[in-house]
């Protein structure tokens, strides 16, 4: 080397190999070290869950049939009419601008996403409502069922924000596929998954925290904070941004549910859910809390707007009540903040909820009153939301083998799920007014009411978890200032000999054990309430968002019985989703599957239900299984059911002519008795 080189620049060109391999080995230390100490101060799983794949298909929405369709509203408005929730604990514009996670949080450094909303969502079990070459954020709709609502309190942020949460279209929106045709059902069960949303939502959000702790390796922040803060950016609103961020995962991570009997696709544990909002989050009471233990079947909602009760359980008689009470369940803000002080003041039951658009909602699935101008003899008439028919598209219904089917259905289903609507029997000798009995006075409402059947569940024999929520359960209210007058079902050791009906009015006050459904309803009424009395709603007008029925309450051990009409589009089946398809529900319960696969949209229609895949079918046939509860819940990207979970079980509803059969509710059916049925619940 020339004399005139520096000794040390010499070295450098002799050895430039080994020292760029030590920077280079050396930089992947730090950036391993940093990533690491991010990892352990964020304490939130930043690995998404596996989850199925997403294809766009053409769409059929087969009974869009809510009423009315005006000049305000139309046939899609409930897919984004908001109910004031904030389902999802980031602002709209955090959620437009999020990135899908990494596969792994360790290849954030490399590549970029496409967002949240453009694909990834999908595989979650929501449905698309944008074309297939739609794929920038800012130009997407949400996904069916997702609503904004603005000036929502955002944890983490200390501030009002512009939200988004479920309408009730999230949960009561059904979908299948069928030869490359995806089938949209309204008032369908949903197919989504809410814990798998929490857990991918989380994993995009704390790569994203975990991304800001990297610089200069922070693209997926960058790009992030780019798009929220747009002609804001400068380093104090990023590090605004960033703070945020970093708050909103640790809020995360503290309210991370408790899960007894994982809920998968298609299944909601809503009951503990809604009074886990209530009563621990909203009281900020962790006592209050119930573990995730009695997931349900999403159930499908039309005609619902004219029964005498709803719920599984048959607990809610208004309409009202039963839409507000959902709207908290999923996260609507509600002030029922305890005073810590004397200074302080007491809660308020101030709510962001829309009372009228949930009364518009109501309209829109009940439609006009169906006995309006009834004649007796003849059939009422539905004109709101209507159950769905079987497409065209499907295999061709054979009338001969469903005109054997009705009259099975006559013989094995009647007596509980009442004869099908085409019959005038149906409208005849099945609606009712219905009485209750207030400060001494039996009142009744103006409207007769389908009057269903609840079912005990000594005689249905089908998994108790769900119907023992409500009487089971309590919660610490005391200090919340409940002082509330409710009406509800009084049994022979309740009633005295002075009360002439079964439904009675009684004050639910503050107690440290209060029942839960009381409590429920009790919260609930006074939410309602506090709107009316800040919109100077008249009386007139408030009996009408009401739905002309008072808020009564029921808590028993039984199930109710609905109509079927519609029963083909809402797989799976029971309560809790545990049964596949209508060839294994009209089966010995023996003969059900152990395994049910949740999540695969795919449509048989021969058993009529859920298809289920290779794998599920192969797991069935093993005779070495591991004990219950040791299964993994989810395998190849689906919920793997497993019967044998109390809160899972698929017994019960059983037709065999073994007497010892908890559940029997009829004889064993043949093949060729079972597929006449099913062939005539596929008209109805």
């Amino acid at each position: 080397m020339s004399n005139q080189y520096p000794i040390v620049l010499g070295w450098l060109l002799r050895r430039w190999p080994w020292v760029l391999s030590t920077l280079i080995i050396l930089a992947i230390v730090v950036i391993a070290f940093r990533t690491l100490s991010a990892l352990s101060e964020l304490k939130y799983a930043l690995t998404p869950p596996k989850l199925p794949q997403y294809k766009h298909l053409d769409t059929q929405f087969i009974n869009q049939t809510g009423w009315p369709s005006t000049d305000n509203y139309n046939h899609q408005w409930p897919y984004h009419a908001s109910q004031g929730t904030a389902t999802l604990p980031i602002p709209y514009e955090w959620l437009v601008a999020l990135e899908a996670p990494k596969n792994t949080p360790w290849f954030i450094l490399f590549s970029e996403e496409k967002t949240f909303l453009s694909e990834y969502i999908y595989r979650l079990g929501f449905i698309n409502l944008n074309g297939a070459t739609q794929t920038e954020s800012t130009e997407l709709q949400l996904p069916l069922g997702l609503a904004k609502t603005s000036s929502i309190p955002m944890p983490g942020l200390n501030r009002k924000a512009t939200a988004v949460g479920f309408t009730c279209t999230a949960c009561h929106t059904g979908q299948f596929t069928y030869q490359n045709t995806r089938y949209v059902v309204d008032g369908g069960p949903a197919m989504t998954d809410l814990g798998l949303l929490t857990k991918s939502l989380g994993a995009a959000i704390g790569q994203t925290v975990l991304s800001s702790k990297l610089a200069p390796f922070d693209g997926r922040f960058e790009r992030f904070a780019q798009k929220v803060l747009g002609s804001n950016y400068n380093v104090v609103s990023k590090a605004k941004l960033k703070a945020a961020l970093i708050e909103t995962v640790a809020k995360l991570a503290k309210g991370q549910d408790t899960i007894n009997v994982t809920e998968g696709f298609t299944r909601l544990d809503a009951l503990n859910r809604i009074g886990n909002k209530v009563f621990a989050d909203n009281m900020d009471r962790p006592e209050n809390y119930n573990p995730i233990e009695a997931p349900v079947n999403y159930p499908h909602i039309w005609t619902t707007s004219w029964f005498d009760w709803v719920q599984y359980d048959g607990s809610i008689m208004q309409p009202l009540i039963r839409n507000a009470g959902e709207a908290l369940g999923v996260a609507a803000y509600v002030d029922m903040q305890i005073p810590t002080n004397q200074l302080q003041q007491p809660a308020t039951f101030a709510s962001s909820i829309p009372i009228k658009s949930l009364y518009d909602i109501e309209q829109w699935l009940a439609g006009e009153y169906p006995l309006k101008d009834y004649t007796p003899g003849e059939l009422g008439k539905i004109s709101g939301l209507k159950a769905p028919k079987w497409p065209d598209s499907l295999p061709e219904i054979d009338k001969k083998l469903a005109a054997k089917g009705k009259e099975l259905y006559t013989q094995n289903c009647q007596s509980c799920h009442l004869p099908p609507m085409d019959s005038p029997d149906f409208w005849q000798d099945h609606w009712k007014k219905i009485s209750y009995e207030q400060d001494g006075k039996v009142q009744q409402t103006d409207l007769k009411y389908l009057a269903l059947k609840l079912v005990d569940l000594d005689y249905i024999g089908t998994d108790p978890a769900q119907a023992e929520v409500l009487p089971n359960r309590t919660v610490n209210t005391k200090q919340l200032g409940l002082d509330t007058d409710l009406c509800v079902y009084v049994d022979d050791q309740q009633k005295t000999a002075n009360m002439s009906e079964d439904l009675q009015f009684v004050t639910v006050t503050d107690n440290a054990t209060s029942n839960f459904a009381l409590a429920l309803g009790a919260v609930v009424e006074e939410t309602n309430q506090q709107w009316f009395r800040q919109n100077y709603t008249s009386g007139k007008w408030q009996q009408k968002l009401e739905g002309g029925r008072p808020n009564c309450l029921r808590h028993s051990f039984a199930y109710k019985a609905r109509p079927l009409n519609g029963i083909w589009a809402t797989a799976p089946y029971l309560h809790n989703g545990s049964v596949p398809n209508l060839y294994s529900l009209l089966s010995e319960p023996h003969e059900r599957p152990t395994f049910v696969e949740l999540g695969r949209l795919e449509f048989d229609p021969i058993n009529v239900g859920v298809s289920q895949g290779k794998h599920v079918n192969e797991l069935n046939q093993q005779s070495d299984l591991q004990p219950a509860n040791q299964t993994d819940d989810y395998q190849n990207g689906y919920f793997i059911l497993d019967t044998r979970q109390a809160g899972n079980h698929n017994s019960g509803h059983a037709f065999t002519d073994d007497k010892t059969v908890v559940g029997k509710i009829g004889k064993k059916l043949s093949h060729e008795e079972k597929m006449a049925l099913i062939e005539y619940l596929k008209t109805l």
